[in-house]
């Protein structure tokens, strides 16, 4: 599940509860979803070939190029002075150091168990906001993120079934955390800015913060094959520019229940992606787990709060 995943202001649910659900809405949804879902094979295959800091300075390079192209075409504002600051570090955390940390987890985590982990960023989310004071977590709530990290524990554990701590599953779930704080942390910007602006100007400061890794990046992109370089550029245009735009206008026309709800199906698609491109057929472990964590995030969801 890839970052900005959030619920619209309660205002606008409840204005739009009571309306039927239109077919466009729910094709773009249902477009988000396949477009974050196919993410997690694309990481798998890019870190075969690009490391994972490169993967990350490349991704954010197409994204932000493919953004900024949008942005113009749509005569998007330029930020407030004041607000750099923040889309830089919300650049760097949630695109950044997100996809470095996923990039480096699967190394050596399947794609598909990639995705279950990714899920419990609304967990952290939960978690973010309680230590801010800005959410409140009943009973139920509690009980989901049980759940929910007892899932991550059972993916945790080692490959092909054996019973032993797979350290980059952990790897993994700081990227989910790195998710969470970003999409916590960019709330206050979307009451002044458009989806597409906060993306743009976030990918564009990711971007400049890998620098450092562009020779690098570039030397391993002109000795790639077109399987290796296709997957970077897909993984900044598809996932980021495609999926942020359409999971926009999902939401211009979705009640944020409605949207949010197709956001469980994305590790079951990365599954499905993952198996038919990749070969890789999940574990009882995998999917167990994977069952807990998404069940977890559910109870949370819709009973924790």
């Amino acid at each position: 599940m890839e970052p900005e995943a959030l619920a619209l202001p309660a205002a606008a649910v409840r204005a739009r509860a009571r309306q039927p659900l239109p077919l466009h809405g729910l094709a773009m949804a249902a477009l988000t979803v396949v477009c974050w879902a196919s993410a997690f094979p694309a990481i798998r295959i890019a870190v075969r070939t690009f490391g994972p800091l490169e993967v990350a300075f490349l991704r954010a390079l197409a994204a932000s190029l493919a953004l900024g192209g949008i942005a113009l075409a749509r005569r998007a504002a330029l930020p407030a002075w004041r607000d750099l600051p923040m889309l830089a570090v919300l650049g760097v955390l949630g695109h950044s150091l997100y996809t470095a940390t996923l990039s480096l987890g699967e190394t050596h985590i399947p794609s598909a168990a990639a995705s279950f982990l990714i899920a419990s960023a609304p967990i952290w989310m939960v978690l973010v906001g309680r230590v801010s004071g800005s959410e409140k977590v009943t009973r139920w709530g509690l009980a989901g993120l049980v759940v929910s990290l007892s899932g991550v524990f059972v993916i945790s554990l080692g490959r092909g079934g054996a019973l032993q701590l797979n350290g980059y599953a952990l790897v993994v779930l700081a990227a989910a955390v790195l998710q969470a704080v970003y999409s916590m942390g960019q709330r206050p910007l979307l009451t002044r800015y458009s989806g597409l602006q906060v993306v743009t100007w976030c990918a564009v400061f990711a971007a400049l913060a890998f620098l450092p890794w562009a020779g690098p990046a570039f030397a391993q992109f002109a000795r790639a094959g077109t399987g290796p370089r296709c997957c970077v550029l897909f993984l900044g245009v598809v996932p980021t520019a495609v999926g942020y735009w359409t999971w926009a206008d999902a939401n211009r026309h979705l009640s944020a229940s409605a949207a949010g709800s197709f956001l469980y199906l994305v590790p079951a698609v990365a599954l499905f992606i993952g198996w038919l491109v990749l070969g890789e057929a999940p574990t009882l472990l995998s999917l167990a787990g994977g069952a807990l964590v998404v069940g977890g995030v559910v109870m949370v969801q819709k009973l924790g709060r």
